[in-house]
């Protein structure tokens, strides 16, 4: 049966093209530098754009393996951030990554526009969302879901304490080169929290030893906050409420492309309850140092029903003093 000549011209418009396609794709599929893509990852955490160039970010990336996952996809494994120490009497602390999988946006990339979709199994919870960076700003939009902090030993670097809990919620967080420009919001939570741990210590300003806290029950603690008119967040919530201690606070965050160098300001109010004041003698020592130490006792409001911290600073220099005599925190019950 002859084929109608019509059909056969149109076949050849459209097969030959298909065959082209289907046969560049696959050519770069098999062919595609993804060596280069993963030094190009880790160039991008260990040496971040600033506006002063590229500077060391004091991160260590490492990469088990980056394979092609459809066309524009890359699935990695093996994963490792490592943060470095800054002084001879830090150690090294991580957060391992599984499982990541990341999708390039390609006519981004020809823009000069890093651009990609993501999702990844981080400390027993997932992350996904979007990124996109430019010389213009950042964007990062995500979606967390019981994270587990007890995994994330990055944190040590910035709390002196140690904190359990599973974190929940979402980012969606635009920072510009113009502080006014940078736009967005967070709210998040964190369930069945928990601060301290016996051994560790919380340090007041230049003191050297600080003062040990055993674990306080913090329950479920939640903050929420959206960025304002002059680029800078104000947390519309802070509060917790947990069986040893009720949590309220109140401050802000100025957002800087370098996410470690942005600086916190915020006040904390601790009011803890009678049962955890009077548990065990540590915790009850805990708080007699609290009386006779002039610097400490600073941190505590005038009925005596509380302590009050202003925490200011960026990155690991983020630093705890006594702010006893603040008005409290809107909202404090």
């Amino acid at each position: 049966m002859a084929m109608n000549p019509k059909l056969v011209k149109v076949a050849k418009w459209v097969g030959y093209p298909s065959f082209f396609l289907v046969s560049f794709l696959l050519c770069a599929y098999w062919t595609f530098p993804y060596e280069r893509v993963k030094d190009f990852l880790i160039q991008q955490v260990e040496y971040p754009k600033s506006g002063r160039g590229r500077e060391a970010s004091g991160f260590q990336l490492e990469i088990g393996s980056l394979e092609p996952s459809w066309i524009t996809g890359v699935e990695l494994t093996g994963v490792r951030l490592v943060k470095m120490p800054e002084t001879a009497e830090e150690r090294a602390t991580d957060v391992a990554i599984p499982r990541a999988h990341a999708r390039i946006g390609l006519l981004a990339l020809l823009g000069g526009t890093v651009s990609a979709t993501f999702d990844a199994d981080v400390a027993g919870g997932t992350i996904e969302g979007a990124y996109e960076e430019s010389t213009e700003r950042l964007h990062v939009d995500a979606a967390l879901e019981a994270v587990r902090l007890n995994r994330i030993s990055i944190l040590r670097s910035y709390f002196s304490l140690p904190i359990k809990g599973q974190l929940g919620g979402t980012v969606d967080l635009t920072i510009a080169e113009e502080q006014a420009d940078t736009e967005g919001s967070l709210d998040l939570r964190m369930t069945d929290a928990t601060v301290g741990d016996g051994q560790a210590k919380l340090k007041f300003g230049d003191m050297r030893d600080g003062v040990t806290v055993e674990e306080v029950a913090v329950g479920t603690l939640a903050i929420a906050g959206e960025v304002g008119d002059e680029g800078v967040m104000e947390l519309s919530r802070l509060q917790g409420r947990g069986d040893d201690v009720q949590i309220d606070g109140a401050g802000s965050i100025r957002f800087n492309r370098r996410i470690t160098s942005s600086r916190i300001d915020v006040l904390l109010r601790l009011a803890f309850s009678e049962a955890y004041r009077e548990g065990n003698p540590r915790t009850g020592a805990m708080f007699g140092i609290l009386d006779l130490d002039p610097r400490l006792r600073a941190a505590k409001t005038p009925d005596g029903s509380a302590i009050q911290l202003r925490i200011t600073g960026a990155g690991s220099r983020i630093n705890a003093r006594p702010a006893g005599r603040e008005p409290a925190p809107p909202g404090t019950q």
